[in-house]
């Protein structure tokens, strides 16, 4: 029989007095990879929601108020950029003012919007399957705005109070007629809350009318109050913004934001690498006190053998072999109480609304690779605690070892 084989026997005839080094190991294990496991899905869902979606690879310009330092967002501007390497489209937004009131409705403040199709609004009811992009004298508005429900103008065609310039600080009142087409969920407000999506040539003719310059000649002298640039891929949006913001516009992206997730899935993130640590440390305190202890109740034992000739070496081997097979068995079953744990937490969490979209079904375990390593680095740490202890009862004198120690 060799040492392997040995050692093998021997961790099946002990398995009574390590069944609690197993245990405590086993259940380190699965409540570690369960907290890696849960925040990893959800970070892998987030990520692969927004990874290379349009609001991922979009770059933000706006149009800062009274600052005459900053080149407006004009056409012109919208070119520049578009001809920026790694840009792909350029999209606009021009915003004006106006009011709306009818016998259902007392009366609300919207603002005339352009749609961007790099953020469409969602649509909750429609008058036809393809709203975008929108026709001539076509509107889309929010379910509901400032405590009036917009939802009985749906497919109607209604008259709208716009402003018309007359002098500084001075406008006259102008009506314009509009046909809802669409509502769309009021909790979206990437445009500004209360927006209403209208076609381009409709925003362009109330925003020129209020800002007192010809309709043909807005775009290339007051502009757009946002650009919306879109990249090849989401890696090249650092550069472009950096691009963006050499040339002197003011710019922002929603790439951070997107990696956020939930504070609960935060903690749960944070516990699975406090938990690495304690996994850690139980593992080697574990192993060099359960070593310890059965070496000296195996002294007897450990003396025969150095009386049949097993060299120092040899002995000391057997000893950290026999460890190392206790944390393969407790890393196994550390990995069914992890994929038991981690299945039974997501399914808890799932019932959280706001928790649901990042959590999928089947096993939410880490990655193969991640699992792999945290069970071969918890091997590793009870063989590394087992050293100390086992070199120490190896290197007894047979006669030494043959009394009690």
């Amino acid at each position: 029989m060799n040492v392997f084989q040995l050692a093998v026997s021997n961790v099946i005839s002990l398995r009574r007095r390590l069944i609690g080094l197993v245990l405590l190991v086993s259940l380190a294990a699965a409540f570690c990879l369960a907290a890696i496991g849960v925040a990893d899905q959800a970070q892998n869902a987030a990520d692969t929601g927004v990874k290379e979606s349009t609001a991922n690879r979009s770059i933000t310009v706006e149009r800062p108020v009274d600052r005459t330092d900053v080149s407006p967002l004009t056409e012109q501007a919208e070119q520049r950029l578009a001809a920026l390497p790694g840009v792909v489209d350029v999209q606009h937004q021009a915003q004006v003012s106006f009011a709306f009131k009818d016998e259902a409705i007392d009366g609300v403040l919207l603002y005339a919007t352009t749609h961007r199709k790099a953020l469409t609004p969602p649509v909750t009811a429609s008058v036809r399957k393809s709203l975008f992009p929108l026709r001539a004298g076509e509107m889309v508005l929010p379910a509901r705005a400032q405590g009036d429900d917009l939802r009985t103008v749906l497919g109607k065609r209604i008259t709208v109070d716009t402003t018309r310039f007359v002098s500084d600080g001075e406008g006259t009142g102008a009506t314009s007629s509009v046909r809802v087409v669409g509502l769309y969920d009021p909790s979206w407000q990437l445009d500004g809350p209360d927006a209403a999506y209208t076609d381009d040539a409709t925003v362009v003719n109330w925003a020129a009318a209020k800002a007192g310059v010809p309709e043909d000649s807005f775009l290339s002298t007051v502009g757009y109050n946002q650009l919306t640039i879109l990249t090849a891929s989401s890696g090249d949006v650092p550069a472009v913004l950096d691009s963006v913001q050499a040339m002197g516009f003011p710019a922002s992206t929603l790439q951070q934001q997107l990696h956020a997730l939930p504070t609960v899935l935060e903690l749960i993130r944070l516990v699975g690498k406090v938990l690495l640590g304690v996994l850690g440390l139980l593992a080697f305190a574990g192993a060099i006190t359960v070593t310890g202890a059965l070496s000296r109740q195996r002294a007897r034992e450990i003396g025969i053998l150095k009386a049949l000739g097993f060299r120092t070496r040899t002995v000391c081997v057997l000893l950290v072999f026999e460890m190392v097979l206790v944390g393969a068995a407790a890393a196994l079953l550390g990995l069914v109480g992890g994929a038991v744990l981690s299945t039974v937490t997501a399914a808890t969490l799932r019932g959280i609304p706001d928790l649901a979209p990042y959590l999928g079904g089947g096993l939410l375990l880490p990655s193969p690779a991640t699992s792999s390593l945290l069970l071969a680095a918890t091997v590793l740490v009870v063989a590394a605690g087992s050293l100390l202890p086992a070199r120490r009862a190896a290197r007894l004198a047979p006669t030494d070892a043959m009394k009690d120690w």
